[in-house]
Formats: C-alpha cells, sequence, structure tokens
C-alpha cells in the first residue's frame, strides 16, 4: 500500500457522487420532425406535418446503456474504495490507524487531526511520515 493508494480515497468518494448525479440527471429528449402525407379522400393533396415528443424508445435504450455504464464503473470505484479502508483498518498501531482514517477517508487536515487525536500537528505529521517510511 503507497500513501498515493490512499490519497485516491478522497478522490473516490467524489468520483462515486458525481456518478450518482449523472444518474439522477438524466432527463429524456424532446425530438421533432416533419413528415409528409396526404388526405384521405380525392383529390390527395400533398402537405408536411410537424410532429414533436418525447423519443421514448431511444431513450430508454440511451438511458440504460448509460446506467450499465455509470453502475459498472460506480461498482469498481466501490470495490477499490473497501480494499483501501480495509488496509487502513488491518494497521495495527491505533494512533496510526486514527491517523490514516482521519487523513484519508475524512479528508481532514493535519491540524484536525492533531486537535480530534489531542496531538500537534507536529507529532501527527512525524507519526504519519514513520508510518509512510515502514512501507
Amino acid at each position: 500500500m503507497t500513501k498515493e493508494e490512499l490519497s485516491r480515497l478522497r478522490n473516490i468518494q467524489k468520483e462515486i457522487d458525481i456518478i450518482r448525479r449523472e444518474i439522477d440527471a438524466t432527463t429524456e429528449e424532446y425530438v421533432a420532425d416533419k413528415v409528409t402525407g396526404s388526405t384521405t379522400y380525392h383529390p390527395y393533396i400533398f402537405t408536411s406535418f410537424r410532429i414533436e415528443g418525447y423519443d421514448s424508445d431511444g431513450y430508454n435504450g440511451k438511458l440504460m446503456r448509460l446506467e450499465r455504464r455509470l453502475k459498472r464503473k460506480l461498482e469498481e470505484i466501490m470495490d477499490e474504495r473497501e480494499r483501501l479502508e480495509e488496509y487502513i483498518e488491518s494497521v495495527n498501531d491505533d494512533i496510526t490507524r486514527m491517523i490514516l482514517r482521519l487523513r484519508y477517508i475524512n479528508g481532514l487536515g493535519w491540524n484536525q487531526i492533531g486537535n480530534e487525536l489531542g496531538y500537534s500537528e507536529r507529532q501527527v505529521r512525524r507519526k504519519h511520515a514513520q508510518w509512510i517510511g515502514k512501507l
């Protein structure tokens, strides 16, 4: 496990939110077209008609493809997030595990982590650097 991999946790959560918003934001497409036809009686005069409405068939197909793609991506991201969180939970040292959780899962800054744990920012950074050095 590397620091870069753990840093992905913040971006993973952002990407999950973006994908969920994309799924929610899909809307039916309004379409218009022009067709020609004639009257049903003699002298059969040709005329043009404008038709408008929602393309339900095209929209539903497009929506299903989009949802499948986004759900696949969401599953991949969720699996990655779970793998990283399991790694953090496997760290034996309590303080280091809390620092990693607060930094990479909760997205807190060094000063906030120090305040949360009752340490100075410098102590928190040093503890984190020692852990990084062991990787």
